[in-house]
């Protein structure tokens, strides 16, 4: 988001220093998108679409549009912070980086596949290795008779 937001400061400077921008919506986006088009040429972000029809979005549903963006909602350009977010959002979703994004696992599982966790789990027995035995032999010796005999032998 933070390069959205870079590229969106950008054109909004550059659209305030021309002061070209009037009431009305369809020629400020026409401006906006050849503002964002000179400002993303030689980064590695790509526009998604060649044109769109600002018209169309504006006036009719965003379902029946070919192009579905939601643009009803632009903040005046004098709202300098309300704008460039409004800006970085919708640069964000009219140009894509060029990496392709992987689609939902789920669209993909076919729908006759079905998956059945068994409950049944399987009891892994436990085998004591030969070194943990060691101690307990230790253990022993030092318990046994001979030990004893032989440690009290000793002054």
């Amino acid at each position: 988001m933070a390069q959205y937001l870079r590229i969106a400061e950008n054109v909004y400077s550059q659209v305030k220093e021309i002061k070209d921008f009037n009431h009305d919506p369809l020629e400020n986006l026409n401006k906006l998108m050849i503002e964002i088009r000179k400002e993303i040429k030689g980064s590695k972000l790509k526009l998604l679409y060649n044109f769109i029809d600002f018209e169309e979005c504006l006036n009719k549903p965003n379902v029946e549009c070919k192009i579905q963006l939601d643009i009803s909602l632009i903040p005046t350009i004098k709202n300098e912070g309300e704008f460039i977010l409004w800006l970085a959002g919708f640069i964000q979703r009219v140009t894509t980086d060029g990496k392709k994004k992987l689609p939902p696992i789920r669209k993909e599982i076919p729908p006759e596949f079905k998956y059945n966790q068994s409950k049944e789990t399987v009891k892994v027995l436990h085998i004591q290795p030969e070194y943990s035995k060691s101690g307990e032999q230790i253990d022993s010796y030092f318990k046994s008779d001979e030990f004893i005999e032989s440690s009290n032998k000793s002054p």
